[in-house]
């Protein structure tokens, strides 16, 4: 609750960065004003003089409304070619925004026992959603055309008696209940990212830009689906770059729908995939979501999801801080900003996805699952899962967090990697003697698909639709790795190592290794084994710098990790940036490990001696659920307490 209550709660820098951020979003409007004005000359002409006569000729001022819109955008295109008049472009938008607004409320108020109209209105009134413009700003909006629609409805009264119109009455409330929420919530995304990198409003443009290309497609219900589904579009592509790693892609809504001459479809699955920079290493991002709910319900799961991933995506590639963090790190703030925005809808919205990084040069993943179905590895044609169990329930669901874990798979040349939504197991396999359905229960079922299919996505799909019916959304991401990967290595076969060590003569055995790695510096036996040595010897500052290294190498090696946090802390003193270093080794093994008690230990040690007490403190107390009588838990109390 307290998360929740942060993210209502007014922040306080927005009364200091009040007019560059109303600034910044001014000029994304400028950007738009002659689009925005060709489309609204002749958005309205074909109602005007065409379908308005047609359905209601007894409403004869209904055209003066229509022409008034080309109107207002002839006058507007003409007065941005003024250089003079620049500043006002984004005024002028607005005003033109607010003329739809407000003259869609009252017509449609006249008429508002036409649901197709009414259906009209509800476009409309998400239309302001996307745009860039103040919380204030688009609740006044919202309420003149709140009241102008009520005094239509009183003035002229329409029959609202029918189960038609109570029917579309109800849709008109809830699409002006969406569309204050999601501008409140937009209105706090937009300023966060604002701060941090000022960039991220880009793609608030993209959406308003596809918003106004559509402003046309407003005769039909399916105009909210059309909407939607332009919206989802750039949320939902394959950005990667060229690499060692490959990512395809393949998606089936099961709501197909045809508006006008368009042919398309919509539903809650969404995937996504970039390339991104941390710590000097290029790594393959890719996400595969399920939002909770059937069409539109479904689709604003994905559009949310897809919205705060991309932005989250787009923060990395533009923040050097971001770009410092390990997988780890960055998986777990990835998590946290959609997780924290899915529990905002208090349960109503919720999403099962898989989010992974994987290390374009050695092939190492690294991947978070929140309750979506396992990922499936084909490797040398035969296919099987990559984990057993269940870890993190859906995004949105409260209390979560201390299910958090991130898992890891390393990749071997050729591997395969599957991830799917759970439309890939609810097979209907036909009825039973009472009629009812039978719904596929075998998840093995899809590993022997992928294996007749030899992993092709179109076969795959194919093989499915053999099988049975396909009763829901699918999406499916194809990973391949190309690169060579490198080999985990847990134990040296050093016979020097072996003789020393029977006679725990470790200093012996450093020197003898030292030899080695001046040798070959890059082998990686060879640089484990003289970490652990320098380790035993408490030589913490080279054991440190080797442990870093092979960490590098080989960041499957857990204990190696423990290693490295261990020695940067004894060995940092007074240098917090070494210590800073020794916790970010410390959170990679508690978010890989979060039972570890070492680790939690350790890590409890670090934030003490960074002067992060309460972080300290929280570390420590589960330290004390595992063992409150250890010897190095008592020290550390002590240690606080003092």
């Amino acid at each position: 609750m307290s998360k929740l209550g942060n993210f209502f709660r007014k922040n306080p820098d927005r009364l200091q960065y009040r007019s560059e951020f109303i600034g910044d979003m001014n000029r994304q409007l400028q950007s738009w004003v002659r689009v925005a004005a060709v489309i609204s000359l002749f958005a309205w002409l074909d109602f005007a003089f065409n379908t308005d006569k047609r359905l209601h000729p007894e409403f004869h001022e209904l055209i003066y409304f229509r022409l008034g819109l080309p109107a207002i955008a002839a006058l507007i295109l003409l007065l941005s070619f003024i250089p003079s008049l620049t500043k006002f472009r984004a005024a002028s938008l607005k005003i033109l925004m607010s003329y739809i607004l407000v003259a869609t409320s009252w017509f449609t108020g006249r008429i508002a026992d036409d649901p197709n109209y009414v259906s009209g209105l509800q476009i409309v009134v998400m239309i302001p959603i996307a745009a860039p413009v103040t919380f204030r700003l688009f609740m006044s909006m919202q309420s003149l055309s709140i009241i102008l629609f009520l005094a239509s409805v009183v003035i002229y009264k329409p029959n609202l008696t029918t189960p038609a119109t109570a029917y579309s009455m109800n849709n008109l409330l809830i699409s002006y209940i969406i569309a204050i929420a999601f501008s409140f919530m937009l209105d706090r995304i937009r300023f966060d990212s604002f701060m941090k990198t000022k960039k991220i409003e880009l793609k608030n443009v993209e959406i308003e830009a596809q918003i106004k290309r559509i402003n046309e497609l407003k005769t039909q219900q399916d105009g909210d689906y059309y909407l939607t589904a332009q919206l989802l579009h750039p949320l939902a592509l394959n950005e990667l770059e060229p690499s060692r790693v490959r990512i395809e892609f393949f998606t089936e809504q099961k709501k197909k729908f045809q508006f006008k001459k368009w042919h398309s479809e919509i539903g809650g699955d969404i995937s996504s995939a970039n390339t991104v920079v941390l710590r000097n290493k290029r790594y393959a991002a890719f996400m595969n979501g399920d939002a909770m709910g059937k069409s539109i319900q479904g689709a604003g799961g994905a559009l949310v999801l897809g919205t705060v991933f991309k932005s989250f995506l787009h923060r990395t590639q533009n923040d050097e801080m971001s770009r410092f963090m390990f997988p780890e790190q960055w998986l777990h703030d990835c998590y946290e900003e959609l997780h924290h925005v899915m529990t905002s809808f208090d349960g109503r919205m919720l999403v099962s996805a898989v989010i992974g990084l994987i290390e374009e040069e050695s092939g190492f993943l690294y991947y978070i699952n929140a309750e979506h179905p396992w990922i499936v590895l084909l490797r040398d044609g035969e296919a099987s899962f990559i984990e057993e169990e269940l870890t993190l329930r859906k995004l949105g669901m409260p209390e979560n967090a201390e299910l958090f874990r991130v898992k890891t798979f390393r990749l071997h040349k050729g591997d395969q990697l599957f991830v799917g939504s759970d439309g890939r197991d609810d097979i209907a396999l036909g009825h039973d003697d009472n009629g009812n359905a039978l719904i596929n229960s075998d998840e093995t079922m899809f590993l022997r698909v992928i294996e007749r299919a030899s992993g092709d996505l179109q076969h795959i799909f194919d093989e499915l639709r053999k099988t049975g019916d396909i009763t829901d959304d699918l999406s499916l991401v194809k990973i391949v790795y190309d690169g060579a990967g490198h080999d985990s290595v847990t134990r040296a076969d050093l016979a020097t190592i072996r003789r020393q060590a029977q006679s725990k003569d470790y200093a012996a055995a450093v020197e003898e290794l030292d030899s080695l790695y001046a040798e070959n510096p890059h082998d990686p036996k060879v640089v484990y084994e003289l970490a652990l040595l320098n380790s035993r010897l408490k030589n913490f500052s080279r054991a440190a710098a080797l442990g870093e290294e092979y960490c590098n190498y080989d960041p499957s090696d857990l204990g190696m990790i423990y290693l490295a946090s261990r020695s940067l802390k004894y060995c940092a003193g007074a240098d917090k940036s070494v210590m800073k270093r020794a916790a970010d080794y410390g959170e990679r093994l508690i978010l890989r490990e979060p039972m570890s008690f070492h680790g939690i230990v350790n890590l409890a040690d670090i934030y003490r001696r960074l002067d992060k007490r309460e972080k300290a403190e929280s570390l420590l107390k589960k330290a004390e659920a595992f063992d409150s009588e250890n010897r190095a838990v008592k020290k550390l109390r002590t240690l606080l307490t003092a």
